[in-house]
This record gives C-alpha cells, sequence and structure tokens, in this order.
C-alpha cells in the first residue's frame, strides 16, 4: 500500500521513505520496518518520489537507481538541488565504482547492494542516523569562525557571509572534522574511519565526491579552495589561515 505522508503523526527518527519500482521489494521492507516501529511512506517511482522528498518530514531516504519517470541519481540529485538534507541510502544491482562515484557526487550518503536482507537495511538507517546527530548531540562544543565560514556544532547549522549553508549529514561531520582541528591533515582514510565507521581501504576514494560537493557550498571559487585544502598524496586538511 502507497503510504500517505499526511496520515499518521511522526515518531521523531523514524520516518522512512523507499522509492522502488519493485512491488515486492517495497513491501518487504515496510512490512519489517513498520514491525520496528518505523513509519514508512512508499513510492513506485521517482516522480513520486520527488513529491514525497520534498513534501514530508522524512528521517531517512531510500532510493533505487534504476527506476521509471527519474532514476535514483538524478532523485538525489534534485533533491539535494532544493535543499533537502536527509540522509540518503541508495539501492544499487550496480556495483561498479563508476556507478557508485556517480551516486555520490549526487549527495547519496550510503550505499546497499541488492538483494540485500531487511536487516541489514535497517543497521544502515540506525548507522547513518546516529552519523547525522552525533554532532548535534555532543556537549561543550559551540561555534567555529574561520574567515567568512560559520560552524555551529551543536546547532548543526553553517553559514557563509551571513548566509545559510544546507549540508547533507556526511558533508557536515566532513566539514566538522576538519575545521576542529585546522591545520591538521587527515588521510582518506582517517576521514572514512571517523564519518563512515569504515576501515575498507577499497573504498577510501568515495570521500572525494562529498569533498567535492562540500567545497561548491561553501567555497566561493572550489577550484582555488580557501577553506578546505587538498594535501597532495596525502589527503586533505582545513586552512588554519584562511
Amino acid at each position: 500500500m502507497i503510504g500517505n505522508p499526511n496520515v499518521m503523526p511522526r515518531v521523531p527518527g523514524k520516518r522512512v521513505l523507499i522509492v522502488d519500482d519493485n512491488k515486492s521489494i517495497r513491501e518487504t521492507v515496510a512490512d519489517y520496518l513498520t514491525a520496528k516501529g518505523y513509519q514508512v511512506i512508499q513510492a513506485a517511482d521517482g516522480i513520486k518520489g520527488l513529491d514525497y522528498g520534498l513534501s514530508s518530514p522524512n528521517d531517512v531516504i531510500v532510493l533505487d537507481v534504476v527506476m521509471p519517470g527519474l532514476d535514483g541519481v538524478r532523485l538525489c540529485q534534485t533533491l539535494r538541488d532544493k535543499g533537502v538534507t536527509t540522509p540518503i541510502i541508495m539501492l544499487t544491482e550496480r556495483s561498479g565504482i563508476a556507478d557508485k562515484e556517480a551516486g555520490y557526487n549526487a549527495g547519496v550518503d550510503d550505499y546497499l547492494a541488492k538483494p540485500f536482507s531487511a536487516r541489514e537495511l535497517e543497521l544502515r538507517i540506525e548507522a547513518i542516523q546516529r552519523r547525522s546527530q552525533s554532532a548535534s548531540k555532543r556537549p561543550g562544543e559551540k561555534m567555529v569562525r574561520l574567515g567568512e565560514l560559520e560552524i555551529d556544532l551543536t546547532r548543526h547549522k553553517v553559514k557563509v557571509e551571513g548566509k545559510d549553508v544546507s549540508l547533507t549529514p556526511i558533508e557536515f561531520n566532513i566539514l566538522k572534522l576538519l575545521a576542529s582541528t585546522p591545520g591538521r591533515v587527515y588521510s582518506r582514510q582517517e576521514l572514512l574511519n571517523a564519518v563512515w565507521d569504515t576501515a575498507y581501504e577499497g573504498y577510501k576514494r568515495n570521500i572525494d565526491p562529498h569533498l567535492t560537493r562540500l567545497r561548491t557550498k561553501i567555497e566561493a571559487d572550489p577550484r582555488r579552495p580557501k577553506y578546505i585544502l587538498t594535501v597532495w598524496g596525502f589527503g586533505y586538511k582545513f586552512n588554519d589561515a584562511p
């Protein structure tokens, strides 16, 4: 059954939008997550997914890659372009790095390969929510101001020249880590370990698309960054004298 975003009261942290043209997958996931206390909204194509993604306060969005109307990558890109920062998990049968890079460039936070178990998806949802919420729940942290950039570490807010900037949870956590220790160089693997809590070497370059998108949002000229600097052959650092 297709969910109606206006029917049920929202339980914080428990609203999941799943967008997949495979009815069996949608209903299997919906039945499992509903039994675990989640409110699940379903969309059978990218167009409806875009509507629900923009109109309802989701906590996590789960997208298939191949769908009629609007594929998952384009849907993700559109949501991000319209300021939606909700964590996004992409379901895919495509395991190539080029396909994943396209998704990460569009703003995907995590990937889950088909076939998958509903329990694994639940674990991914829980993990991605922990990551997205951790930055705003650490006591004693406050505002970081570097040049024209302001980072509110407790309220999860970023401003450039006084204007609000919408970041995905991963983008914010990367920025927070780098900005908290200006001048310190982080390898790609260190950033991955901090943001994704994974040590799988094969994914170490997946950090790059997120850094690229982050730069487009906070840098006046992303090709000549002022804040997030590349240390060639090693990784990235936040400029300690912007």
